[in-house]
């Protein structure tokens, strides 16, 4: 248990921890384009406006910032009205090529747009009165290198900061999770301590009410009293049976079995209840089912489903029952209809003592335990449990488990 539960806990805090630095490195890179796409627009604006050709002996073009144009990399290029090149010069490019600056500038007006990014350059368009153009094609490859090393050290420094999170988790875990678990196997040891001291008190109930009624026959009183001993003792069992298979969740004993056999012995102890009560019975059963698991707990929990449905099925209803295999899972669905459904979500009713009304009516189910041991016993097996309301009146669970392990 304590290794399970400090993987949740360090798998817990590293997602959350991963999920708050990732977001806040994707909020620095996103600074960081919106910053050098700035920068860039902002270095085309000063560079067109330095468009016109440079007399001889000029050296140097006008600043930016009090920072030299040319070390940006980029060519000007004069356009007349009818849309032709008529003079390239280059500024701060040291291969300098002139032929793929025109290509890429007639590809630029080509597509009509005063402003873009064509491979690794970007481009501004300025029109004049007179029809003519002006337009900066800068060379863009050196803030697209920075941007993807900014990226791959955000990375870097992502991976490092989960590293170092998981080496300062694991000591931690140890002292957080074993405080926890100890409390958890105390409050288990304590339901199995207290149902066995309070099995022997109701063993004694049940014999005084045996004798009552051998000496004065039975009445209402001792009726009632034998009922609310047989639920408190019902109770008891299952709360035991509980305790037992949380603290053996982990070293469940699979073998071979097939679950339809299983299935129909679980059935016949109910035939007689459901006669009694005139209730319609279907079942569809789809032929042998071979799967691995426990058999005890897979008794239990047809028996717990089984007993719930006949339980709390209105007299003269319907319990139908459809066991099928689809693919490598086996599906149970049991269906029984009741005077009224529960005044509660259906995921509720896996709820251990929930009650959907504050009087405990009991309208939610019996215990609150039955089902709750249920779901325990399909999660050990790796599969899952569901109910649903269907219609007014219609309560339908499906247990789905793996054929294998």
């Amino acid at each position: 248990m304590i290794r399970s539960l400090r993987r949740r806990f360090i798998l817990g805090a590293m997602a959350a921890f991963a999920i708050l630095l990732f977001l806040l490195l994707c909020a620095l890179a996103a600074a960081g384009y919106t910053q050098v796409e700035h920068s860039t627009n902002a270095f085309l604006e000063v560079a067109l406006e330095d468009a016109p050709p440079r007399r001889a002996g000029e050296g140097e073009a006008r600043g930016f910032g009090g920072r030299d144009l040319r070390g940006g990399g980029h060519y000007i290029l004069q356009i007349d009205a009818g849309g032709e090149i008529t003079d390239v010069e280059e500024r701060g490019i040291w291969e300098a090529d002139l032929d793929g600056a025109r290509a890429i500038a007639q590809e630029a007006l080509s597509t009509g747009a005063d402003a873009g990014r064509l491979g690794d350059f970007r481009y501004l368009l300025r029109r004049e009165a007179d029809g003519s153009a002006r337009m900066v094609l800068m060379d863009a490859s050196m803030q697209t290198r920075m941007l993807s090393t900014l990226l791959r050290t955000a990375g870097l420094i992502f991976l490092c900061c989960l590293g170092v999170l998981f080496l300062i988790l694991l000591p931690v875990s140890a002292q957080v999770v074993r405080s926890y678990a100890a409390n958890i196997e105390r409050q288990k040891q304590f339901i199995t301590n207290a149902g066995h001291e309070i099995k022997t008190p109701v063993a004694i109930i049940m014999s005084n009410v045996d004798a009552l009624e051998l000496l004065q026959g039975e009445s209402k009183w001792s009726r009632n009293i034998r009922g609310q001993t047989e639920r408190l003792s019902a109770l008891l069992k299952r709360l035991l049976f509980l305790a037992r298979i949380d603290e053996s969740s982990v070293g469940l004993h699979a073998e071979p079995l097939e679950l339809e056999a299983l299935i129909r012995a679980e059935l016949e102890p109910y035939a007689e209840p459901m006669q009694e009560r005139n209730m319609r019975f279907e079942c569809a059963l789809s032929g042998p089912v071979r799967m691995r698991g426990s058999r005890e707990y897979l008794q239990q929990l047809m028996h717990m489903l089984l007993d719930n449905a006949v339980r709390y099925a209105n007299a003269g209803g319907e319990i139908s029952l459809k066991l099928e295999r689809r693919r490598q899972r086996a599906r149970i669905q049991l269906f029984n209809t009741v005077d009224a459904l529960p005044d509660c979500p259906p995921e509720a009713l896996f709820d251990r003592f929930y009650r959907g009304d504050p009087a405990r009516t009991q309208r939610c189910g019996g215990y609150g335990v039955g089902l709750s041991a249920a779901r325990t016993i399909a999660e050990m097996h790796r599969g899952k449990i569901s109910a649903e309301y269907e219609g007014a009146r219609g309560i339908r669970f499906t247990v789905e488990l793996p054929l294998r392990m």
